[in-house]
């Protein structure tokens, strides 16, 4: 991909070079899924003629998915041979089922790649799990030795440092022998402003690392607070105890923040007679002074499990922001595990929650009968996946969830269509039978 090999053919397009330079700029998408077979489109427009080439080359090292060690070998040689696509690369995505493996890339990405991605902002890596069918498998895992967790070089992240552009990280299901080794991964990228987890372990706790002790002396503080420019943090299905100490060490620069609720607690990681994986613990926000949205995904267990709903409170309960809008976005994990009613019904719990939450953190009014203009004003929106079919039926129910909130100034219903089928809800059949009728009628 290094040089342009088509040949440019008159007669075959009539339509203007721009337009189908148009074409190729569509075939990038934020799913993952979609990422690796838009690579797989971007390999062959490149290959169509001359006028293509330059604008697919563009697109295909935009966005760059690495799937094993001679793959990120390859693309190291690339860029040496042509080092004009350097100032392409924004996004590498490392995904395959050898990160867990003695032959995992991992620790060789930033040694590979050292001062080759001058305009690097984001980095993907992605553990593809066995049962999972949409990435293709290889030969290569019958000769490499499974291991429990990612395989890490010791000065990995002194490497990984090397990547200061990097302003997104993504980490799906990988395992840390230590949280302290997840923690140096994160802490090490020196511009970092967005963190997403999901699905991430740690197979010992350990004691809290010294750049994430709270500063009660300042004496004791260290010098640079942990992750210092992280500003949105997403943790899906990551274990409480970590989500704690996340959350404690990045609250006060954190303005947006994402957990699954109920939290998750893996049992796996609890260490018999060590009280930092027995003790319970709560996610407490009151260090997020500077919070403006709140997104919290709601998993079908959080009612039959019975601390649950007490742990939403409480940790509602503890935070207390100074900004003058504040959004809560309350969301299913994921619309597979509900039927429409089940997500309705769930959301009546939760709504009595908030708006006993909501009305104790209200200011009262001053002695003219007015509130404090510097007050925070709460904004809730329901977001899910849909028909527009569906957004009366939803909206009817949601007013009934959250009576003290006003449609629509504070209180919103939001429905996107859905494109997999983890966004779909469990009685969907009979609403597509529903459907097709209607469009016969």
């Amino acid at each position: 991909m290094g040089e342009g090999r088509g040949h440019l053919n008159h007669n075959a397009s009539r339509f203007p070079v721009e337009v189908c330079e148009n074409i190729v700029d569509m075939l990038y998408s934020f799913s993952l899924i979609d990422r690796v077979e838009d690579s797989r489109a971007l390999h062959r427009c490149a290959l169509v003629c001359r006028a293509w080439h330059v604008r697919s080359q563009r697109n295909l090292f935009y966005s760059v998915v690495l799937h094993d060690l001679p793959a990120l070998q390859k693309f190291s040689a690339v860029l040496d041979n042509a080092p004009h696509l350097c100032d392409y690369v924004h996004e590498v995505a490392l995904i395959w089922r050898t990160l867990h493996t003695t032959t995992s890339p991992l620790s060789l990405l930033p040694i590979a790649l050292y001062g080759k991605l001058p305009k690097l902002q984001e980095v993907i890596i992605n553990r593809i799990r066995e049962d999972e069918d949409w990435y293709p498998r290889s030969s290569e895992l019958e000769s490499a030795k499974s291991l429990q967790y990612l395989p890490l070089h010791p000065r990995f992240a002194l490497y990984f440092s090397a990547f200061t552009t990097v302003s997104r990280l993504y980490i799906v299901n990988l395992t840390f022998l230590h949280f302290n080794d997840f923690a140096r991964m994160i802490n090490s990228l020196p511009e970092l402003q967005e963190l997403e987890c999901n699905t991430v372990r740690c197979v010992t706790l350990g004691p809290l690392p010294f750049n994430m002790k709270p500063r009660a002396d300042g004496s004791h503080a260290p010098a640079t607070p942990f992750a210092p420019k992280l500003q949105k943090l997403r943790l899906y299905r990551v274990d409480i105890h970590c989500v704690q100490r996340l959350v404690s060490a990045c609250g006060p620069r954190l303005r947006g923040l994402l957990v699954t609720m109920p939290f998750f607690y893996d049992a796996e990681m609890v260490v018999p007679g060590d009280p930092t994986t027995e003790s319970p613990v709560d996610v407490d926000l009151s260090v997020c002074s500077t919070l403006e949205r709140l997104d919290i995904f709601l998993g079908p267990e959080l009612v039959t499990e019975g601390q649950s709903l007490d742990q939403l409170k409480a940790m509602l309960g503890s935070w207390e922001p100074e900004v003058p809008l504040l959004d809560v976005y309350l969301q299913p994990y994921h619309e597979h595990n509900f039927t429409r009613q089940d997500f309705a019904d769930l959301l009546g719990p939760v709504g009595r929650i908030l708006e006993h939450v909501f009305d104790d953190s209200s200011a009262p009014p001053s002695a003219d009968g007015e509130v404090d203009e510097e007050d925070t004003e709460w904004r809730l929106v329901v977001s899910l996946h849909d028909g527009e079919v569906w957004l009366d039926w939803w909206r009817r129910h949601v007013i009934d969830c959250f009576p003290g909130f006003a449609m629509p100034h504070d209180l919103r219903v939001i429905c996107r269509l859905p494109l997999y089928d983890q966004f779909k809800w469990k009685d969907r059949l009979d609403s597509d039978s529903d459907s097709d009728s209607d469009s016969d009628s």
